[in-house]
């Protein structure tokens, strides 16, 4: 369990570590300060049980208005930064997946997930469950007692990986990844055509390898940028990170965040916006 300003994480155990990357849980009480938060897109896949106010949210920068959190919903997988505010008397849980534990657990090809769709679990797999786990959770004194129950139900009904799967998961952590020819270099070690790669990327993760090589670089960079104690060097950076130009930096910029580098620095670096936590 980690504690941060507002939130707590909880890791998920060994067993289920595959395909839960962690919970994360905020509770406030009734003189919190309204604090709005901004989460870097992260290709994840999110299911949120909330059990106090409606939490609003946007993707990008939409309106609030489009989107509220009510009992259970599921969005991703992320692709653009997400916007929300921590309300008095919010109480929510979030458990964030790895890699293919979406697909573990809802048996659906993650490729047919909307971006900037929330979605009710219930509706989408045609059953009552979701809506009965959260009148169970949200009669339970603590948030342990909620975790250890949603624990409990990842052993019941999660699933063990696809065998078509396993050589897409191997080696998978960021820095095995080959930039310039992310599905030939996957492609070669499993022994699979290119194009059945990214059929099976898709299936299982939601996403294609070159969205995760674009992301993966976009995340080097904002992490890099949160490190400098001095004005950025924009044009270094270009280099460093293999962009063609600055304009090409830009456009991720526009595409993840909805901002340009310089506005990101003066307006989100340093406040509340969030990289998603790595994989413990």
């Amino acid at each position: 369990m980690t504690r941060l300003s507002i939130g707590t994480h909880f890791d998920a155990p060994a067993a289920l570590a595959d395909v839960i990357k962690h919970f994360y849980c905020i509770q406030t009480d009734l003189d919190f300060e309204r604090t709005p938060q901004f989460l870097s897109p992260s290709l994840e896949i999110m299911l949120i049980f909330n059990f106090g106010v409606p939490l609003p949210l946007s993707f990008g920068n939409g309106a609030f208005q489009e989107h509220e959190t009510r009992k259970v919903v599921m969005l991703g997988p992320l692709r653009k930064m997400l916007h929300y505010e921590v309300l008095p008397e919010t109480d929510i849980i979030v458990i964030t997946f790895n890699h293919n534990g979406f697909y573990r657990l809802f048996n659906i090809p993650a490729e047919q997930m909307e971006t900037e769709k929330i979605y009710d679990p219930d509706q989408l797999l045609g059953i009552a469950g979701f809506d009965a786990l959260w009148n169970a959770l949200a009669g339970m004194p603590t948030t342990e007692d909620r975790i250890g129950l949603l624990i409990a139900h990842g052993h019941a009904f999660i699933k063990a990986p696809e065998k078509e799967s396993i050589p897409l998961l191997a080696g998978f952590e960021d820095s095995n990844i080959d930039f310039g020819k992310p599905s030939k270099a996957i492609a070669a070690d499993a022994n699979l055509s290119e194009r059945m790669v990214q059929m099976r990327f898709k299936k299982y993760m939601g996403f294609s390898t070159k969205e995760l090589t674009r992301l993966l670089r976009f995340k080097q960079v904002i992490e890099f940028i949160q490190k400098q104690e001095d004005e950025v060097d924009w044009l270094a950076l270009v280099a460093q990170f293999g962009y063609h130009d600055q304009s090409h930096l830009i456009k991720d910029f526009k595409y993840y965040l909805a901002t340009t580098p310089r506005k990101f620095v003066q307006e989100f670096l340093g406040k509340t916006f969030c990289v998603s936590r790595a994989r413990a």
